[in-house]
């Protein structure tokens, strides 16, 4: 949804959705993701008020997703609550440096593109922030054997697993060289 900031009253805008549909969200622009799929659609607030500098927003968002874990592999559902607040400067206030050294209080500053503030791209991006780097299906997920592949959630499997710190390696080779 875009929002002109001249349709936004000086009081300020609320906006309220609740999406029970599921869908896909696209991944902010820039990323190399593959487009992740909602089980339960996006809800939520978010406050909208426009200030002499810039844009003010405030608001939560509510939905589920389907990832895979990163140890085993298996779908699961993702609950997310996110709330932010961020400040929009308009591009005029914009620094025109080539490098700028931030604050932690300018962290969430972020600048206008135009007149038009695009609201399907901050949630979006919220929703990507959200997602942690390796998801896991459980936090003691013990993923699969790397040499035959079984799930180790569903019990052990028959490989021989030696474990030899890699620093090792060679020397294991060398006593197998020098034994022959």
């Amino acid at each position: 949804m875009k929002i002109p900031l001249t349709d936004i009253p000086p009081e300020g805008l609320t906006l309220t959705w609740a999406e029970g549909t599921e869908g896909e969200l696209e991944a902010p622009k820039g990323s190399l993701e593959e487009d992740i799929t909602f089980t339960s659609g996006p809800k939520g607030t978010v406050f909208l008020k426009v200030t002499p500098k810039g844009l003010i927003v405030k608001g939560d968002l509510e939905c589920a997703v389907y990832l895979h874990c990163a140890r085993c592999l298996k779908g699961f559902e993702m609950p997310i609550k996110e709330s932010f607040e961020l400040v929009y400067l308009m591009p005029k206030d914009a620094p025109h440096e080539e490098e700028v050294r931030l604050s932690s209080d300018e962290m969430d500053v972020a600048f206008l593109e135009g007149d038009i503030f695009d609201l399907d791209q901050l949630l979006s991006e919220r929703v990507w922030l959200s997602i942690p780097m390796k998801p896991l299906c459980r936090e003691n997920c013990k993923g699969l054997c790397p040499i035959c592949g079984k799930d180790l959630n569903e019990g052990q499997c028959e490989c021989r697993q030696e474990r030899i710190d890699p620093r090792f390696e060679a020397l294991k080779a060398l006593k197998l060289k020098l034994t022959r």
